[in-house]
């Protein structure tokens, strides 16, 4: 059974004429961590193409039939954002004008090509996509998004703003790109007009509240947040900032203290849980909204303070800033948080925090308000599932592996110990699948990942690789013999007889050939220890099945 792969894995696409040249390039890229699809006519790549999400391309010049370049062109306009290169042993000026015009070709390699340089392109042209791809990503979150986002530079002039920015200040982005930020600062009677540009080349981060002056010369009242982008060497380049018009709450405030009225009613109808804080804690005024977030009456919860709907653990950090806003440090307080219900269970909000002052300036109260964020967060945490977990087995995917490789890797550098990497592949998996079907021998991949996750201690790693493959990261290993355990332990659990599908198939034809590579005897760096553990395994597979190895040197290619 060949499974599709994972959301957001890399593919690259092999086209050559001549079948032996085409397995000579996929030997290449044989431990590459991507998947290597091949095509031996232009036609037959493009039929590749129409099916798949092809990340590179590496093609021939010169094929029978539909050239290479012809192939490029059309795969240019079938995926236009995919990395497009020639590989060909015709390379006189033409043939690379031809390529870059009609093709536009990110790379032109010549054969006999050197097998380090090829891999090397190839990951390079990976990561051109990818940053390409990102870029369009930022660029449509950029235009369209509803708040305004502006760019200075580091002597705090306007280089980039989006369209929600000249909706709220009335510039275009003609008339404001190259002004200094200034221009929409208003002067305040008494106040200095506030200098935020030092605070952010020290690497600070500024968030405030602020009166801004639009084109025609109207006033608002604006919230802002800044973050510093700084080079290798910590200095400041560029200021990202986000604006956002808060006439609406600042006008809100202002109905709050001048009617007591009118600020119940307002309360009582809005959608959001709204409270008038006491400046000990105590709720005072509470709406419906925020009962029903919360699960009291309003009389109950008029009896509470935020401390009592705060868990214990979030308690120390809370407190501080609620010490922060009354003391004037910060304008507003937005958060993420936790609050827990009537019956004690968790309920994630949104907060907005502020203080409510006398026209003397003295604290009065806080304006809380209070938003249910609870379909956000689980959604987030899908989008979490999705981006580093597998979908079928609930294992970590390759993303996830690698991060946790790396963070193994920095404890047993730290400490001086040991990390096994065991690359495992399911032995005659694709009988099962092919008698069975795929539903059988998906169930089959799921109950194998149950019984890995049952090998390893809590702080190890159980990922799918792919396919039938997996991958154990066994952290803070003492001594291999713990390692070659693991391995035992692993080969004897997947061995069991599995009753799998609604008619209990029993199933005991499956075994794991079991590759073993060690930090840092057999590698200091994750893609190594990874590549050397896939070579042992391939030579446990070799050597007769349901067994393991570990990695030598008489592996490596030209061993």
């Amino acid at each position: 059974m060949t499974l599709a792969p994972p959301p957001g894995f890399r593919t690259l696409l092999l086209v050559d004429d001549e079948p032996a040249l085409l397995n000579a390039l996929k030997r290449e890229f044989r431990s590459a961590p991507y998947e290597v699809l091949t095509a031996t006519s232009g036609e037959e790549a493009l039929a590749v193409l129409a099916d798949r999400d092809v990340q590179v391309i590496l093609s021939d010049y010169r094929m029978p039939g539909m050239s290479g370049v012809e192939f490029l062109a059309q795969a240019r306009a079938l995926r236009p954002d995919a990395v497009r290169m020639v590989l060909s042993g015709y390379a006189d000026i033409g043939a690379v004008i031809a390529a870059i015009n009609q093709g536009n070709i990110y790379k032109f390699l010549n054969k006999p090509w050197d097998g380090e340089e090829l891999r090397a392109v190839t990951a390079q042209a990976f990561a051109h996509h990818a940053l390409v791809r990102r870029g369009a990503q930022f660029s449509q979150i950029f235009e369209n998004t509803s708040e305004g986002i502006f760019i200075l530079d580091r002597e705090g002039r306007f280089e980039t703003v989006n369209g929600a920015f000249c909706a709220i200040t009335g510039y275009s982005e003609a008339d404001i790109v190259g002004q200094d930020h200034h221009c929409l600062l208003l002067p305040q009677p008494g106040r200095p007009t506030p200098e935020f540009m030092q605070e952010l080349a020290d690497g600070g981060h500024w968030r405030g509240e602020l009166w801004l002056q639009r084109r025609d010369g109207q006033v608002f009242p604006a919230a802002l947040t800044l973050s510093p982008v700084c080079d290798g060497n910590r200095r400041l380049v560029q200021v990202v900032g986000l604006c956002a018009d808060i006439t609406e709450r600042k006008g809100r405030e202002i109905a709050l203290l001048e009617s007591e009225k009118r600020f119940r009613d307002f309360m009582e109808f809005a959608p959001v849980g709204m409270a008038i804080v006491n400046l000990d804690g105590r709720l005072g005024k509470v709406n419906q909204a925020l009962c029903q977030i919360l699960g009291y009456s309003r009389e109950a919860l008029e009896r509470l303070s935020f401390e009592d709907l705060t868990p214990d653990e979030d308690l120390a950090a809370d407190l501080a800033m609620w010490r922060r806003l009354r003391q004037g440090e910060m304008p507003v307080w937005q958060a993420e948080k936790r609050y827990l219900r009537s019956d004690g269970s968790p309920v994630w909000v949104e907060l907005t925090a502020a203080v409510l002052r006398s026209t003397q300036g003295v604290a009065q109260c806080f304006d809380v308000q209070v938003k249910d964020i609870s379909e956000r967060r689980r959604d987030q945490e899908k989008i979490r599932q999705l981006a580093y977990f597998d979908a079928l087995t609930g294992l970590p995917n390759r993303r996830l592996l690698q991060d946790r490789l790396e963070q193994a890797l920095l404890r047993a550098r730290r400490h001086q110990q040991q990390v096994g990497v065991l690359f495992l592949d399911l032995d005659h998996f694709k009988q099962v699948n092919d008698v069975h079907g795929h539903e059988v021998g998906d169930e089959l991949l799921s109950a194998a990942a149950r019984r890995l996750t049952r090998c390893v201690r809590q702080g190890d790693t159980v990922a799918r690789q792919g396919g039938d493959e997996f991958i154990v990261v066994l952290a803070e290993v003492g001594a291999p013999a713990g390692v070659i355990r693991a391995a035992e332990t692993i080969i004897a659990s997947l061995a069991a007889p599995y009753e799998l599908g609604q008619a209990r198939i029993r199933v005991d034809v499956i075994t794991a050939s079991v590759g073993i590579a060690l930090f840092p005897a057999h590698g200091s760096d994750s893609q190594t220890l990874m590549k050397h553990a896939d070579l042992a395994m391939y030579a446990a597979k070799q050597a007769g099945r349901n067994g393991y190895r570990i990695y030598d040197e008489g592996l490596a290619p030209g061993g």
